[in-house]
């Protein structure tokens, strides 16, 4: 996974894996059909992307303006995650499991970018984040057809369909749009599944049905840093880990199993009274 705390990454570096959070009951869906569904830009969570006031110079352009919120609304859009440093997969954000992925008990989908297959007139990339939004787009007075509108939103696209205010900066964005575009082509692009548990009925069930595949399933969990003062996150194979741990407690000669068994038993004995001491000085190995 490489060193932590990973490098800054520039450029194309940030987005040679993209990550979608989704429910685990969409992942199925997404997983049988091989494709990822486009939103329609209403349905946003962003009260500034939902609707884009425009300025007008005259009267005369109110008819073109009502075309350009409709053509506008005509585009969707499909949202992913890039890396945030060498270190830093996209898979490991806390805020991202807990906001788009049904509370962290979704999953999270790791896909190679080189494999995606965007249509030619799709407009994608990094989403711009800036500290003010402008409060208005502003048509040009030289507009006055459907055909000048679309031509206007496709050489504005980065303002108006890739530029966030930079509270949203934590999603660390990469954005597809189109006009022409409902489901995205994923065939062969899923590189990796993620989870946040090893031992949860959907874990198990995304490991069934990616038995036929070479396509790894790891879930998130967090380490000591060297200093031990704060929390690492690390992806770990969860069918390995699990049977780490199956295999550690069958064994008879577990020490540390029988130090919890007994530390529970004790637990147990006294909760019921609140002023008796819970330490325990003897452990019987």
């Amino acid at each position: 996974m490489g060193k932590f705390p990973g490098n800054k990454l520039k450029g194309k570096e940030k987005y040679q894996h993209l990550y979608h959070y989704t429910s685990f009951d969409s992942f199925v869906r997404i997983w049988c059909t091989q494709s990822l569904k486009l939103g329609v830009i209403a349905g946003v969570n962003d009260i500034q992307e939902r609707y884009k006031p425009i300025m007008i110079s005259n009267m005369h352009q109110i008819p073109l303006g009502k075309a350009f919120h409709e053509i506008r609304q005509s585009y969707k859009q499909l949202s992913f995650t890039m890396d945030f440093d060498s270190y830093m997969k996209g898979s490991m954000s806390p805020m991202m499991w807990g906001y788009y992925a049904d509370k962290s008990n979704g999953v999270c989908i790791e896909l190679d970018y080189s494999k995606l297959k965007f249509p030619k007139n799709a407009i994608k990339g990094p989403i711009k984040y800036v500290k003010y939004l402008k409060r208005n787009i502003d048509l040009p007075t030289d507009l006055s057809t459907i055909q000048d509108i679309r031509k206007f939103l496709k050489r504005n696209a980065k303002e108006i369909f890739l530029t966030k205010q930079s509270s949203w900066a934590g999603e660390n964005e990469y954005r597809v749009v189109c006009s022409d575009l409902d489901f995205l082509d994923i065939k062969g692009a899923i590189s990796a599944v993620y989870l946040t548990s090893y031992d949860s009925l959907e874990c198990k069930m995304v490991e069934h049905l990616l038995a036929q595949t070479e396509i790894p399933v790891k879930f998130l969990h967090y380490n000591s840093s060297p200093t031990g003062k704060f929390a690492i996150p690390i992806l770990t194979d969860t069918q390995s880990y699990r049977e780490q741990l199956e295999a550690a407690a069958s064994n008879p000669d577990n020490a540390l199993l029988k130090i919890d068994r007994q530390a529970e038993a004790h637990l147990r004995t006294h909760q019921n009274d609140e002023s008796a001491s819970l330490l325990k000085s003897k452990y019987k190995l």
